[in-house]
């Protein structure tokens, strides 16, 4: 072999190489999560019926996300995810007691993710797919004497509450910041549509705010 082609051979593999290494460095798979604060914008038909008195309710809480994805291209991911989307009560005050019904929303996710680079490790990112929910509205707690109206759901999905399952669309956008080619932190808003049903537990469009740790394998 002349000099001239071990030196085109030679440059030819060194950009194989570093073309392998810079896609082994933007896909392959990552995890994360973290908490976050979720909304419950409900439709309040649907629960003032639930007993006696004066009704209010709770619409935000503490929620917590787990994700997992496969990066198959550089700029797009395959992303699977679970989360906690908070635990609502709603309050009825009459005569002489109360009455509380929790309203708990948990959601698994499946979607395509795709990615923005920006300058100085700071990308954007949204999320398209569908979101299998489960909402459970719990049998009341009263104190004192209050007249109740719980739907006769009892024992499903083995439980004495009322339970509800739907599949949804779901979305997300967000930002991530890379620290090192490993570790990053990601912000993000996702939105998981209506869920719950009327006659059942009751239904409420969810959406969740929060910040993720990111981890690549």
């Amino acid at each position: 072999m002349t000099t001239k082609s071990s030196t085109l051979a030679a440059a030819a593999l060194a950009a194989l190489l570093a073309a392998g290494q810079a896609a082994a460095q933007n896909s392959g798979w990552y995890m994360g999560g973290g908490p976050g604060a979720t909304n419950a914008k409900f439709e309040r038909a649907d629960f003032t019926g639930l007993a006696a008195g004066t009704y209010s309710v709770d619409d935000g809480d503490v929620g917590l996300r787990v994700f997992g994805g496969y990066r198959v291209a550089p700029n797009w991911a395959v992303e699977f995810g679970v989360a906690a989307l908070g635990d609502y009560g709603h309050r009825f005050v009459g005569g002489t007691g109360t009455a509380v019904y929790r309203y708990e929303v948990r959601a698994a996710t499946v979607a395509m993710a795709a990615q923005l680079p920006l300058a100085g490790g700071v990308a954007l990112n949204g999320r398209l797919g569908a979101a299998f929910t489960a909402t459970r509205l719990r049998n009341p707690s009263t104190t004192g004497t209050i007249t109740t109206n719980p739907p006769s759901c009892s024992g499903v999905f083995f439980f004495d509450d009322c339970t509800s399952t739907k599949t949804n669309f779901f979305w997300g956008l967000g930002a991530q910041f890379d620290m090192n080619p490993r570790w990053g932190i990601r912000l993000d808003y996702d939105n998981y549509g209506k869920v719950g049903e009327e006659f059942v537990t009751g239904r409420a469009k969810i959406e969740s705010w929060s910040a993720n740790v990111l981890f690549r394998f």
